[in-house]
């Protein structure tokens, strides 16, 4: 969700010399971007939500859309611009209601965990490095400084924080993993000042001939220590707003989530999304099934890769009846 002050900042920029705010405060009417000579201004935006509707045409969208067809560029690299415009926009927005409070990013305190925190004579860092290490997390070829690091004060005390960083290394979300098994619940998920995590994907190379979408980041990692390009959806199930920004990946993909109940209902909602926004057919690959996800097929020394060439089907009306033939 990007922020309303930058959806209005962008609208008076760019349009506020032709457009204008509707009575109730809530629209800002224009003429279309998507046709010529609309003086009649037939093109309507929620300056809070930045949904918006043509018309005329009848087309209907999102702020991300239109800022990517505004700018010229794709939706993929306007999602990427807007989430890093909101994440670094730090000035003051006046409530659209007066109980409506500003969302902030608290400031973590934080130790980094890496290979060599084998070393620290502190238990909890000691804990944290365990729990990555029995879990074959570490990038032993090429060791990252700060690829992990432990929460040591409020709502994340005690978790291990899995960053979700930009290419350029700029953090713009987070993971909460549990380190025992009396912190409840297992996942947390930043809330003020972060997006929702159904607007999240973990990142991974938008350049690449395909990718796979797999359920958490730690079977996310688990893939591209092995040189497999993967991304997760924090669950088994793709969001619209993921949806829409796979929609401008160029490469195959690959739905790769767990082979259980949960994992099936996610492979049949994400078919729906793809009909709803016309992508092309997706590729489907389970993990190897003696292990219960990528993390721990990846503990047990499974080539993740050979899997992945191997076994990786197109998800076609004849795959899932075949599908449900064997299951019988």
């Amino acid at each position: 969700m990007v922020s309303p002050k930058i959806i209005q900042d962008f609208l008076e920029e760019n349009f506020g010399s032709v457009g204008k705010i509707s009575s109730n405060g809530q629209e800002f009417i224009m003429p279309s971007p998507y046709m010529e000579d609309d003086y009649k201004c037939h093109f309507s935006i929620n300056r809070e939500t930045g949904l918006f509707q043509d018309f005329k045409t009848g087309k209907v969208g999102n702020f991300t859309s239109l800022y990517a067809h505004t700018k010229n560029i794709s939706y993929k690299r306007a999602s990427a611009e807007l989430m890093m415009a909101d994440f670094l926009d730090d000035s003051p927005t006046e409530p659209t209601q007066p109980t409506q409070k500003t969302a902030t990013k608290t400031p973590l305190k934080l130790i980094p965990i890496t290979i060599n925190s084998i070393h620290s004579g502190d238990d909890r860092i000691l804990n944290a490095w365990n729990f990555l290490f029995i879990r074959k997390l570490f990038n032993l070829e090429n060791p990252q400084e700060d690829a992990y690091f432990l929460c040591t004060e409020g709502r994340y005390a005690n978790r291990l924080i899995i960053p979700f960083n930009t290419p350029n290394e700029e953090l713009y979300y987070f993971q909460a993993r549990a380190l025992s098994g009396d912190q409840k619940p297992k996942y947390l998920n930043p809330s003020e000042g972060y997006p929702k995590p159904s607007h999240i994907l973990y990142p991974f190379d938008k350049d690449s001939s395909y990718v796979i979408i797999c359920e958490g980041p730690l079977d996310a990692i688990s893939l591209q220590l092995q040189g497999v390009n993967a991304t997760c959806t924090m669950g088994s199930h793709t969001s619209r707003q993921q949806a829409l920004e796979l929609l401008d990946f160029d490469g195959k993909i690959i739905l790769g989530y767990d082979n259980d109940e949960a994992g099936g209902r996610g492979v049949r909602a994400f078919e729906k999304l793809r009909k709803e926004n016309l992508m092309a057919n997706f590729y489907i690959l389970y993990p190897p099934k003696r292990y219960k996800d990528w993390n721990e097929a990846h503990v047990a020394g499974v080539d993740l890769k050979t899997h992945m060439e191997e076994n990786t089907q197109e998800y076609t009306y004849e795959y899932t009846i075949s599908s449900e033939l064997n299951q019988l």
